[in-house]
């Protein structure tokens, strides 16, 4: 089950989906739906990151700031808004399976985790990446992991649907709480 984060996810992960053996769900982001941007198709499709890994989108080194599909162009917001924190974001990319090995390296460097995503907070993907990744590196976190979603209630009606999903000052408020500690 994988989900894409800005065009050039899109293209190559779709082509990569219809070329595999296995059973792939492919998650259409519709907040993404519109963006442009340029992609190379001439490109060898063995140079695009492989289908199932998760990949960093930015480097940090204070805390890491996991998100998938549109979520990751928040975190990148976030990331550059603060000034104050070096902050790594995580594109998961893929939600079955999970690339568990590349954002548990990034979390024992950086020491913090922030988990944002759309879904809702209870039951949702984030919530088990938090508790998989507080179970490997325990004794590298310097802080609780933070999860910023979507409210634990049924999804709104379109016009009321900014005020649900998590914005950039709830991501940037996630990050302030990974540090208050």
């Amino acid at each position: 089950m994988v989900t894409v984060a800005n065009p050039e996810d899109a293209y190559w992960m779709i082509q990569q989906a219809v070329r595999s053996d296995d059973p792939v769900i492919f998650l259409e982001p519709k907040r993404r739906y519109y963006e442009k941007a340029e992609v190379d198709t001439e490109a060898p499709i063995e140079e695009a990151t492989p289908l199932g890994s998760a990949r960093i989108a930015r480097r940090g080194t204070d805390v890491t700031l996991l998100a998938y599909g549109p979520m990751v162009k928040t975190a990148l917001q976030a990331a550059e808004a603060d000034t104050d924190h070096s902050i790594e974001v995580v594109d998961v990319r893929s939600l079955s399976p999970v690339d568990y090995p590349t954002i548990v390296d990034s979390v024992r460097r950086t020491g913090r985790l922030v988990v944002a995503h759309e879904a809702p907070l209870s039951g949702g993907p984030g919530a088990e990446i938090a508790a998989r990744v507080t179970e490997e590196c325990f004794y590298h976190l310097e802080s609780p992991v933070i999860r910023v979603a979507a409210f634990d209630t049924p999804y709104p009606q379109s016009r009321l649907e900014e005020h649900y999903l998590p914005d950039l000052d709830r991501v940037l408020d996630g990050v302030d709480r990974a540090f208050a500690y």
